[in-house]
């Protein structure tokens, strides 16, 4: 998949925090965008990357009636449409953000992409009560025991920061 960019400068000799945010059609992805924006309000400079990962499909039943490169197709115009509406507070509040669309293992790509993209921070909401993780898949409990190099800070639903690491 492709990366795709809305580029504004961050401002006058200033080094903006450059956060990665992925984003999923969750609320919970969500919850990193609320802390840029209280970034942007405490008047620290920020620059979003939002990072939508598309997670390769085998299941046979889809693979029957679809093709690899009409699933892809569909897995970026959805990544991109969320990507958009997560970035609709950024863009009002003048934040730059950088839109990025990859393919493969969530949390692999998303520790990949922090270093890549020169990220400063990982935003990730906080992980589920470990019951919740038993029902569901927890995204940021995965990214969190593979943490290498970025810093991630996870935050609660207001986007305040709750841990680091």
């Amino acid at each position: 998949m492709t990366d795709k960019t809305s580029d504004a400068p961050a401002g006058p000799g200033t080094t903006a925090m450059r956060l990665l945010i992925p984003i999923d059609a969750t609320e919970r992805s969500r919850w990193g965008v609320r802390y840029a924006l209280r970034q942007r309000q405490a008047g620290r400079p920020v620059q979003a990357c939002l990072l939508f990962v598309a997670e390769p499909v085998s299941s046979l039943e889809v693979l029957r009636f679809r093709t690899h490169d009409e699933i892809a197709r569909f897995q970026a115009e959805s990544g991109q449409y969320l990507i958009e509406d997560a970035a609709d507070p950024l863009v009002r509040a003048g934040i730059p953000y950088e839109a990025v669309l990859r393919e493969g293992e969530v949390a692999f790509q998303i520790l990949d992409a922090a270093e890549q993209l020169g990220c400063s921070n990982v935003v990730l909401p906080q992980p589920q009560p470990r019951l919740a993780r038993l029902l569901c898949r927890d995204v940021a409990h995965e990214v969190l025991s593979q943490a290498r190099g970025v810093p991630i800070v996870t935050v609660n639903v207001e986007g305040m920061p709750v841990g680091s690491r």
